[in-house]
């Protein structure tokens, strides 16, 4: 039979068999056949392949035991429209028409050894009278493939194809896959680190990507959850940490700020400080945990919408490129074509402007059961976008696609990986990069316009944070500026200007602070009550201040009493970590008897007090003293008496020897 009239009665035969009856549309309705692999790329003179799955046993053996029963491919109309078509046909919103068909025999197919059907049809470009799926040129074609009993469908699915011509050269157009990951914040108030389930098993989904197709990606995750898993306590955390710092491999890092704090937030509040602040922590942390990785601290990944006030601050901090998440380019309007050149520019600044292509964003950011098929679909829809911009005279090498996901994070790593694994068998189409050399905007990119953005006041959240670090500073001259609290005060108080964290949270920060700055302030003691026995008018008090702080503590200390006077009433000294040191104080007692004593002990510039005074007791022991008085008196007088009765026995043996005194008998 000619060719023709076997596609008359081909179309014919189609068209009784899908009639909407009750039963056959529930077969093909019911799931039933699932692909697990195809050849997606059929090259000019290749055949296509399909591997397919039957998921009912029943259907399986009448298919089995039925010799009518074929398998079906039909190949549909060449897409003309772009991805959008892609989408209609694969949801059934337009209507597959099928162009060319062949059916397979249960003779004619392979049963693999694990109950899978493995199909193969030929296929020509040129009209040939034989039973090959006729091409009409290089492009993407819907496939269906159905399986027939007694001309009735029982069950079908809908895939594509890329009809490849590799003799023809062309230009590809870049391609790139952006992962950014943020999580809540692990710091605790408590100063511990916390990382939850659902952002662990997001971690584990970016390390399983990562470790397949690291050098094919753009990476962002948050600094503060990378610090979190270096110091987390969890086994499970650490050991997420080393395989992650091995799955990222050569992937180009985006720093990103350590916590979320936008831009155009940072800029309508005057918090340009913080904000650099915390841009610059988010560099020095991936710094720390993996010296050796790329960064590239140009690029902004926008999670909100930004306006010209936040732009402005971005390029202050060296940012050149941005790539607007879907939550942030939502507020540009719609666009037909993301993948469009955009530009941005500030204080005779160009940037680059990159958009999440919003077609992919509900794809990526949905679980599938069946990725391979998944992958497919969006890989079809990619390459058809790229012939609909060449159609329309447009230039796909200047054009950009970027994936992700509608948050950033990695949500079904099988279908990123699937889809990734089919486009880079095309390189002269598409092209798989990083966004490590991003070309300068071009002049003529549409400029889009960033509308002000509504923005909340900070004043109550910046007068807080402000208020609490007056209050460390105030013990800036006791605490060594190597000791590690200020770094994990300064963490705190970068945390808890992210935008992220309730005014709840930040409030338990604040108590949580101001408790441990208490407890530091309390540190340095003396024991109150002590009584120091002074045995002379000039004497010394020994004071043995503790610290239980586990840093040393250098602290001004006044000693003050009305019945005695100081020499130095104000001395300095240092008391090391968990130790204790011995201030000697000389002392004049100006009185005797008991007499209290204040102890104050102060910040080591004396501006601020630490802790209450300290209540301690002078003895002055006048019997010790007035013995001496007594004895010096005591023997004076018994000199004195000595020295006249020597003088009088003298006086006496003169007058007797004297011859004018002296008688004769």
């Amino acid at each position: 039979m000619p060719k023709l009239a076997l596609k008359i009665a081909f179309v014919l035969g189609l068209a009784l068999s899908t009639m909407p009856t009750p039963a056959a549309q529930a077969a093909v309705e019911s799931s039933e056949l699932t692909l697990t692999a195809q050849n997606f790329h059929i090259y000019t003179s290749g055949n296509l392949r399909f591997v397919l799955a039957l998921n009912s046993q029943p259907l399986i053996d009448e298919f089995l035991s039925n010799p009518t029963a074929v398998f079906r491919v039909s190949l549909g109309q060449k897409i003309s429209l772009g991805e959008k078509q892609v989408r209609a046909l694969n949801t059934g919103t337009e209507e597959f028409v099928a162009t060319d068909s062949l059916d397979l025999t249960i003779r004619e197919v392979t049963r693999r050894s694990d109950g899978q059907f493995e199909l193969i049809a030929l296929s020509t470009d040129i009209p040939s009278g034989t039973r090959r799926i006729e091409f009409n040129g290089s492009g993407i074609y819907p496939v269906r493939v159905e399986v027939l009993i007694d001309d009735v469908s029982r069950a079908a699915l809908l895939t594509f194809v890329n009809r490849y011509d590799p003799s023809r050269e062309v230009r590809p157009m870049p391609i790139n896959v952006v992962v950014a990951l943020d999580s809540p914040i692990t710091l605790q108030p408590d100063g511990s680190r916390l990382i939850d389930q659902p952002t662990r098993t997001k971690i584990e989904k970016v390390i399983k990507l990562l470790t397949l197709d690291s050098s094919r990606m753009t990476v962002q995750i948050s600094p503060e959850l990378i610090d979190g898993l270096s110091r987390s306590s969890n086994p499970d955390d650490q050991s997420l940490l080393v395989q992650l710092v091995a799955a990222l491999g050569s992937a180009p890092i985006v720093p990103g700020p350590y916590v979320q704090f936008d831009p155009s937030a940072a800029s309508a509040n005057k918090q340009a400080d913080q904000f650099n602040a915390v841009i610059e922590k988010g560099i020095t942390t991936w710094q720390q945990v993996l010296p050796s990785t790329r960064t590239i601290s140009s690029i902004w990944f926008a999670r909100k919408p930004l306006d010209e006030n936040g732009l402005d601050l971005l390029v202050k901090a060296g940012v050149r490129s941005v790539v607007m998440l879907p939550t942030s380019s939502a507020a540009l309007g719609e666009f037909d074509n993301a993948a469009r050149p955009y530009r941005l520019e500030s204080n005779d600044v160009d940037l680059s402007l990159h958009l999440v292509d919003k077609n992919y964003v509900d794809q990526l950011s949905t679980p599938t059961k069946n990725a391979f098929s998944s992958a497919t679909y969006l890989a079809a829809q990619i390459l058809a976008q790229r012939r609909q911009i060449e159609a329309e005279g447009g230039t796909p090498a200047l054009r950009r696609v970027v994936l992700a996901s509608r948050d950033g994070s990695v949500i079904n790593e099988d279908l990123i990986h699937e889809t990734m694994l089919i486009l880079s068998r095309v390189p002269q189409q598409v092209a798989l990069r990083t966004m490590t050399n991003l070309p300068a905007p071009r002049l003529d990119a549409y400029k889009p316009a960033l509308s002000k953005v509504d923005i909340a006041s900070f004043v109550e959240r910046s007068t807080k944070i402000a208020d609490l670090r007056k209050d460390t500073e105030k013990l800036r001259s006791t605490i060594s500026p190597e000791a590690t609290i200020w770094q994990d005060w300064n963490e705190r108080l970068l945390v808890m200007s992210s935008d992220s964290m309730t005014d709840a949270k930040r409030d338990e920060f604040i108590s949580a602070t101001r408790d441990q700055l208490k407890k530091i302030r309390q540190s340095v003691t003396l024991q109150e009550g002590t009584t120091f026995t002074l045995g002379s008018r000039e004497s010394t008090l020994r004071l043995d201040l503790q610290n239980s702080s586990d840093f040393a503590m250098t602290v001004q200390v006044q000693v003050v009493s009305s019945k005695l006077r100081f020499k130095n009433e104000i001395a300095t000294i240092q008391i090391p970590a968990n130790g204790s040191n011995e201030l000697v104080v000389d002392v004049v007692a100006l009185s005797n008897g008991l007499f209290p004593v204040e102890v104050k002990i102060f910040t080591a510039d004396g501006l601020s007090q630490l802790g209450k005074k300290i209540e301690v007791s002078a003895r002055v022991n006048a019997l010790a003293g007035l013995g001496q008085v007594v004895t010096g008196v005591g023997l004076l007088l018994l000199a004195t008496w000595w020295v006249a009765h020597i003088r009088r026995k003298y006086r006496k043996k003169i007058s007797k020897n004297h011859p004018v005194l002296r008688s004769k008998p």
